[in-house]
């Protein structure tokens, strides 16, 4: 329930400058609640990385990408993360914008698995993203990507 008149939020996460440190986020993009740890899932694009924030804590803990910072195209490298999300199993599907791709990552692992898009390219056919900006799961958990310069909304079946 939301206060009527109450223009005033909590800071929750972050708000120590822009940095890589696991106090700082980085150009947060977005952000999945996880009611089973009562946590944030944080698109932290700026570094990356996806973050993990458990509501109450003081910094985050890396669930994909990289530590320090840099990007890359590896099945545990992210290039500008820019949306996050988990399935009923607690699977997470990740944005990889600047690497043009949807990463797959099973529970408690940090190896992604490329199911859409192509590592590095970017294209305008039924196959290929360009700078994918967020997704959304049916309940078949079919995925939704938005194909931002591609001007379109792309429908890729279940993995």
């Amino acid at each position: 329930r939301f206060f009527p008149n109450n223009s005033s939020g909590t800071l929750v996460a972050g708000g120590n400058g822009n940095g890589i440190n696991n106090t700082q986020l980085s150009i947060p993009q977005a952000v999945h609640f996880d009611s089973l740890s009562n946590s944030l899932l944080i698109a932290n694009t700026g570094a990356h990385n996806i973050v993990r924030w458990v509501l109450g804590a003081s910094h985050w803990t890396l669930v994909a990408g990289s530590i320090d910072g840099s990007n890359g195209t590896s099945s545990t490298h992210l290039y500008s993360a820019s949306h996050v999300t988990l399935d009923p199993m607690g699977n997470m599907y990740v944005v990889d914008r600047r690497n043009h791709r949807i990463q797959f990552f099973p529970v408690g692992e940090s190896n992604g698995t490329t199911i859409a898009g192509m590592t590095g390219i970017a294209g305008n056919n039924s196959s290929l993203l360009n700078f994918p900006t967020s997704l959304a799961l049916d309940n078949q958990l079919n995925l939704y990507i938005v194909d931002r310069s591609n001007h379109r909304i792309q429908k890729f079946l279940r993995y």
